[in-house]
């Protein structure tokens, strides 16, 4: 068995979990899960873990879904939480956190499958926000996308932040990375006959309530500060809002693809 007790902050068994508010782990393909919601779903996937860090209350109490990390080969590493803060930089306050081995990052070509005619997609245009990014993957597995794109400018889902914000639904949705944005969106309407839905406040957009979201779409979320891009804008097969009071200038990117995804699914109900 393969639990062990480590209370020295400079043991090398720990150096994954080291300065964790960085991106620097994104180059190794590994991301943290974080709290016991996560990890608990990180171990009913097939994605490799690399190890365990928890306390010794943690463990007892998420004993069951260390032990499965375990048998597959993924050590828990015990230790108390001035040992952890000093090692990750901040307090513990989840007590449990694994370190896994992100899935390959693949174009969506090679995870598009069979052709088919209802299939609802989402994909990111410079969110930069991993809070954002979470909440936005969270909503597209709960209102049953087929898969999520993401572009340079946007955090990758996988990232600590983001995989915690998102409870875990990051395990149940197939993410693709494409290099352009734009030159992908072309190749999804001419190679999948799928029509591209933007969201923007601005005028000349069509009341979501109003749009037909049968057939093959994909949701394109852009921006925080600026929207989507002008090229994807020039993509649109529709540009979309969320009708709102005019004393409010937008919503958050995570609210409104909560709301567009929401319809989507309604629609195809």
């Amino acid at each position: 068995m393969k639990i062990i007790r480590i209370n020295e902050p400079n043991d090398a068994r720990l150096g994954v979990y080291r300065s964790l508010k960085g991106k620097h782990m994104e180059k190794d393909g590994i991301f943290i899960a974080e709290g016991p919601r996560v990890v608990k779903a990180l171990s009913k996937t097939n994605i490799e873990a690399i190890s365990s860090l928890a306390t010794e209350y943690s463990y007892k109490k998420y004993r069951p879904y260390l032990l499965k990390l375990v048998k597959r080969g993924a050590p828990v590493y015990i230790s108390d939480n001035d040992t952890i803060e000093d090692v990750i930089g901040f307090r513990f306050h989840q007590g449990l956190m694994v370190a896994a081995r992100s899935p390959k990052k693949l174009p969506f070509s090679m995870i598009a499958g069979e052709q088919r005619s209802a299939r609802l997609l989402v994909a990111l245009d410079r969110v930069n926000d991993p809070q954002n990014v979470g909440l936005v993957v969270r909503n597209a597995a709960a209102f049953g996308a087929d898969a999520l794109i993401v572009d340079p400018g946007s955090y990758d889902p996988y990232y600590r932040k983001a995989v915690r914000v998102s409870v875990g639904s990051i395990f149940n949705l197939p993410v693709a990375y494409e290099t352009e944005i734009a030159p992908f969106l072309k190749r999804l309407k001419k190679d999948y006959d799928t029509r591209i839905i933007v969201t923007s406040p601005g005028h000349g957009a069509t009341d979501i309530k109003k749009t037909d979201l049968s057939g093959n779409v994909c949701f394109v979320f852009g921006n925080e500060d600026t929207g989507v891009s002008d090229k994807v804008l020039k993509l649109a097969d529709r540009i979309v809002k969320v009708p709102i009071s005019r004393n409010v200038d937008s919503l958050n990117v995570a609210c409104t693809s909560a709301i567009c995804l929401h319809e989507a699914a309604e629609a195809r109900s």
